[in-house]
């Protein structure tokens, strides 16, 4: 294994160099669609993942329907709608509720001096902000003070920031929600999970239910569960609270729509598990037939070279070092082959994560991460070995005086 036996292994290659490039060529192309492919799949994976970083990681929606059962003789078709002591009932008796807000809304007019426009605006209180996690570009969300005295202060969106104060410092500025003043705190930004963010205004649900009365009947609320809280049993135990409460069905599955972002979470890790296995068998097939094509050439190789493992042998060659020297100069091949693709490969993901791609894609930029470098790794050693086991069995069992009567 000293350096005479590498320069030996690298001769042996350069005797046929058309036919070593094209060994190399084989096992490159494989191992480059491979880590495309599996880079490209992990790419669009973490930006979907990403989508939910937008929340908390036990967030829940529940939106209120209508009952499709009759029960304690309330009739079917009955409106569910949710009110303050129905958020306040929760919050004292799920103990795994670590943030819980109202979410109410509608389209409005915004006025801000002589410039108007149409907005949605939403109420909710400051727990909100604990749950979704806005990214917030100037000044603050809303806060506790804010709830509890009804301030009139809102957090707007940056496109609601540049058409209404166009070229002004919004914050501190008022603007107009139909008749009523409000004061600008906070300017955030469009995010991965809401588009639409920065055409959204907040206000303090306190503050909005002074000016539309009719909000304190609400059909949507949200909370986020303290860490290590299992999401499906909690809430089933939100939902036993609230038919309880309101007398409908507990089983009516029309009554309340839950949406758990953990639960999708789970579902789209199950679905990226089974995009990668399929990627990783397209790729590996790929590779396959690279590793199929290099053994032909190897084993073809081999039985040109019956006369000098003849020699070999006769100069006192040990079977396991002819073995040796085929299985190590596969693997060579092999390996520098497979880190000539997995190169190309990661050049060819930077450039698609340069011009392709841009920060508000829903595909991160992809590239190859450490257990997938690993794994093509030890799959090139494997390949290797494949590749040059039948022509090392085939010379170890060579008879060294019929070797040396073949003819080249």
């Amino acid at each position: 294994m000293n350096s005479d036996f590498w320069i030996e292994i690298y001769e042996d290659m350069m005797r046929k160099p058309s036919r070593t490039i094209l060994t190399c060529i084989g096992i490159a192309w494989g191992i480059f669609i491979l880590v495309v492919l599996v880079g490209i799949g992990t790419g669009f994976q973490k930006g979907v993942m990403n989508v939910f970083n937008g929340f908390a990681k036990n967030t829940t929606y529940v939106y209120a329907g209508k009952t499709s059962k009759n029960y304690k003789n309330t009739g079917t078709d009955k409106p569910i709608t949710f009110k303050m002591e129905d958020i306040d009932m929760l919050r004292n008796s799920v103990d795994e509720i670590e943030f819980l807000s109202p979410e109410v809304g509608g389209i409005a007019n915004i006025f801000s001096g002589t410039k108007v426009g149409q907005y949605q605006v939403k109420g909710v209180n400051d727990e909100y902000f604990a749950i979704k996690n806005l990214n917030v570009e100037m000044g603050r969300t809303l806060n506790s003070i804010d709830s509890e005295n009804n301030k009139r202060v809102v957090v707007i969106g940056k496109n609601v920031a540049d058409v209404l104060f166009k070229g002004e410092q919004p914050l501190g500025k008022y603007l107009r929600i139909e008749l009523e003043n409000y004061k600008v705190v906070g300017i955030v930004n469009n995010t991965l999970q809401n588009p639409y963010e920065e055409q959204l205004i907040y206000v303090p649900y306190s503050a909005y239910v002074q000016v539309n009365p009719s909000a304190r009947d609400f059909t949507t609320m949200l909370y986020s569960f303290y860490n290590g809280a299992d999401v499906r049993k909690s809430n089933d135990r939100v939902k036993c609270f609230l038919a309880r409460k309101h007398e409908f069905a507990p089983d009516d599955e029309d009554a309340l729509y839950f949406n758990s972002m953990e639960e999708q979470m789970d579902a789209f890790n199950q679905l990226f598990a089974s995009i990668q296995k399929f990627l990783w068998f397209m790729g590996f097939s790929t590779l396959l037939s690279g590793i199929i094509g290099a053994g032909n050439i190897m084993y073809t190789t081999a039985r040109e070279r019956t006369r000098e493992i003849g020699i070999r042998k006769a100069i006192g060659a040990s079977v396991s070092s002819i073995k040796q020297m085929f299985l190590l100069e596969a693997i060579s091949l092999t390996t520098v082959s497979g880190l000539i693709g997995m190169i190309m490969g990661e050049g060819v993901l930077v450039l698609i994560g340069k011009v392709f791609i841009d920060d508000n894609s829903l595909i991160e930029k992809p590239t190859v991460d450490l257990p997938t470098g690993i794994a093509a790794i030890i799959i090139l050693v494997i390949s290797g070995t494949i590749i040059g086991l039948r022509p090392a069995v085939y010379a170890s069992k060579l008879n060294a005086i019929d070797a040396l009567r073949e003819e080249n």
